[in-house]
Order: C-alpha cells, then sequence, then structure tokens
C-alpha cells in the first residue's frame, strides 16, 4: 500500500477500538489523538500528562500525530 502512496492513520487513538496493540500490528503512519484527551489539557493536569505521553511515544516510535479538537495556541 505504501508504494501505492497510501498511508494509515489511526482516528480517535486509546479509545473504543483504537488500542495501543494496533501501533504493533499495523504499519501505521499517522495517530489522531481523540479530543477527549485534548479538550481539557490547559486546565486539567490530567489530560496533559496523558496527551504528553502519547505524543512523547508516538514521536519516539517516528509517527505524525494530530490532535483533534485543537482550537487554540494554548
Amino acid at each position: 500500500m505504501r508504494k501505492q502512496g497510501i498511508s494509515i492513520s489511526i482516528d480517535n487513538f486509546n479509545t473504543g477500538y483504537s488500542s495501543l496493540s494496533y501501533l504493533k500490528r499495523f504499519p501505521v503512519d499517522k495517530i489522531k489523538i481523540d479530543q477527549s484527551f485534548v479538550r481539557d489539557v490547559t486546565t486539567g493536569p490530567e489530560d496533559a500528562v496523558m496527551s504528553e505521553a502519547i505524543i512523547a511515544m508516538v514521536h519516539h516510535l517516528e509517527l505524525k500525530v494530530v490532535a483533534e479538537g485543537v482550537e487554540t495556541a494554548a
């Protein structure tokens, strides 16, 4: 699929059926963090820590990461 220019993304990462194990099983290129982790990232310490951990892990795996629902610079 990659030879044809097709990339694979996991949407709503770490919710429902988008589990951590998919990173081992599939040749994923991009992770989209669900807005439930991002929504309160500036006011909820737990949300900030979880989002930072997901981003760090994804970067260490040399994948791209997108955060759903980001609307401000903060």
